[in-house]
């Protein structure tokens, strides 16, 4: 196998020497990994909260995963574990072409634990591409797409599965573009950038924190240099894409293997996970009244939209800067199709005057559902 180089980088010795090593690191990231107990709620690494230093970019990072958490998928097969992202209306959700290779069948979960069944439509012999069609999710809008190639330097967020822990995020930016190889698959035009990814996170997106579009397709690794993760810029593959989707491979019925999947459910630490990181959300918002990128967790024209905004207004103060909450879960009941969640949380925040810090406690008595594509969503807030 060769790697072929198609400029000068200033990473050529690395990459020459996991000449030996990158087919099996581009197996390693999509290695089946036992399941182990998801966590829905956003992850930021070390890095992230380092890099994202400023209030802005903190709004900016939180509404980021806020929003692309229910459009970002973990993917099991019976010998592969990854990542993939929806791509259009349609329920496609693009990964790599190894994380499915030789796949007898193919789950897909969300990250609030609801399974799926999914059946490949398209995949490359030549290329690390594959489009995974899941039906329940047609009529799911995705985000947007970037169709032009971005600069070095754009800042960036990968989030996928590493390791089987879902919504798990990176920061950092494009370090260099343009680059080709050559192991199993022929990668082209790849962006290199400094947001760490890991196994479990191939077929994950890459997303312009800038924008919120969608860049490309996290893909590889090298083990000599594992600060640098490679993705598959969308828009030099979206036509073969576009081909699949318009012409989707339809599997022999011999062939169509359906794995045991559990119907929509509850589970108290999902719930408590899930009410959490909406918690979480709300201190940008009482910093930014424009910035509502919490109603993601609300189901759209409910009571709980009106009870949410009530809160912010009511808690909300010019004079004050927000800096943390600290929520709590003190009951879970789940009935039927929806859970009732009792919280309590503790909102810090400082006085712009004389810096005093203060608290503010919240209670407050939530109704949740799961929606027509298998996501928790607030249907009714009782705040107290």
């Amino acid at each position: 196998m060769t790697r072929k180089t198609s400029k000068e980088i200033k990473k050529i010795n690395q990459i020459i020497a996991a000449l030996s090593v990158a087919l099996v690191l581009v197996m390693a990231l999509g290695i089946y990994v036992m399941m182990t107990p998801d966590s829905p709620e956003p992850s930021l690494s070390a890095q992230q909260q380092t890099e994202s230093s400023t209030p802005e970019a903190e709004t900016e990072l939180a509404s980021m995963i806020a929003t692309a958490k229910t459009h970002v998928y973990t993917l099991y097969t019976d010998l592969e574990q990854g990542s993939g992202f929806l791509i259009n209306n349609q329920g496609d959700i693009l990964t790599n072409g190894h994380v499915v290779l030789d796949a007898s069948y193919i789950t897909v979960k969300n990250s609030d634990g609801q399974e799926f069944n999914g059946n490949i439509i398209g995949k490359s012999e030549t290329e690390d591409l594959a489009i995974v069609r899941v039906d329940e999710l047609a009529g799911k809008e995705p985000l947007g797409i970037e169709m032009e190639p971005v600069d070095i330097g754009t800042p960036v967020v990968a989030i996928g599965s590493p390791n089987d822990q879902s919504n798990t995020a990176t920061t950092g930016e494009i370090t260099e573009t343009d680059l080709d190889f050559s192991d199993q698959f022929e990668y082209t035009s790849l962006y290199e950038m400094s947001a760490e990814i890991a196994q479990g996170s191939s077929g994950g997106p890459l997303i312009a924190a800038d924008t919120g579009k969608l860049l490309g397709i996290n893909s590889i690794i090298i083990e000599e240099n594992p600060e640098s993760g490679y993705a598959i810029p969308i828009y030099t593959v979206w036509d073969q894409l576009t081909e699949w989707i318009n012409n989707p491979m339809l599997p022999e019925e011999q062939e169509i293997v359906l794995q045991d999947v559990k119907d929509a459910y509850f589970a108290d630490d999902l719930l408590e996970s899930f009410i959490s990181s909406y918690y979480e959300l709300l201190p940008y918002s009482l910093n930014d009244r424009e910035s509502n990128f919490y109603l993601s967790y609300i189901f759209p024209e409910s009571d709980a939209e009106q009870q949410a905004t009530g809160l912010i207004e009511e808690y909300s103060d010019p004079n004050r800067i927000y800096d943390s909450v600290q929520p709590t879960i003190t009951s879970i009941e789940i009935e039927g199709d929806s859970a009732l969640v009792e919280a309590e949380a503790e909102f810090t925040y400082h006085d712009k005057a004389n810096d005093k810090s203060s608290t503010i406690s919240h209670k407050g008595i939530y109704t949740v559902v799961i929606d027509e594509y298998g996501d928790y969503q607030i249907d009714g807030i009782i705040n107290q």
